[in-house]
Formats: C-alpha cells, sequence, structure tokens
C-alpha cells in the first residue's frame, strides 16, 4: 500500500494543480523516516521502531488525501498503470545493493586474510 502512495505522491506533485500542503507534508514525513531524531528513540526495542512504522505511513496517506480531486484520481490511475514497472525496479536496486555489500563484504575479507 505505502509504494501506491509513494507512486501516487510522485504524479501529484508532477502536477501543477498540486498545493504546497501535501508537498510539505511529504518532505516531513520523509525526513523523519530519515532522521536521527525520533519521538521513541530507536534502539528502544520494538518501540524505537513502532512510530516510524505508524507515523510516516499515516503522513504519507495525508498528503494523499491533500491531493486536489483530479490530480488525486489522475495519479492513481497512473500509478496503477505504472505499478508493475516499479515493483521490478525496486526489485533491481534492492538486487544491485545486495550485490554491492556482497563485494564488498568479500574485498575486506580477502584483505584481512592477506594481512
Amino acid at each position: 500500500m505505502i509504494k501506491k502512495e509513494i507512486l501516487v505522491l510522485y504524479y501529484g506533485f508532477r502536477d501543477q494543480r498540486t498545493g504546497i500542503g501535501p508537498k510539505l507534508i511529504t518532505l516531513l514525513a520523509m525526513i523523519y523516516l530519515i532522521s536521527p531524531i525520533d519521538l521513541i528513540p530507536d534502539f528502544i526495542p520494538f518501540f524505537g521502531y513502532l512510530d516510524d512504522l505508524i507515523l510516516v505511513p499515516l503522513l504519507l496517506n495525508l498528503a494523499v488525501q491533500m491531493l486536489p480531486v483530479e490530480v488525486r484520481e489522475r495519479s492513481m490511475d497512473k500509478a496503477a498503470a505504472r505499478h508493475q514497472q516499479f515493483r521490478w525496479l525496486l526489485i533491481l536496486i534492492i538486487g544491485m545493493f545486495l550485490l554491492i555489500l556482497f563485494a564488498i563484504f568479500f574485498l575486506i575479507r580477502h584483505f584481512m586474510n592477506r594481512i
């Protein structure tokens, strides 16, 4: 569901009829997600990530609801049409990221064995 909301917001932001409100709320949600400052610190087991799992989707849903009706409907149609492509792109990006992590791990391991 959150992937679809992200696509809807992406297409909604590209429309000139979108106001500043949804853009600010989405920006706030993204900053909160990557910010080291949280309402509940992440080092607290379970509850540390619970605020991220609840607050960010709520803010993104609010931003989608704040889009003008015509923009939201058109963006949802575009998101539904592009959902499959987005899924494969996401799989490709995650796969590339994992390959890079494995390569770094094996390079570090190789150089540590030489020492």
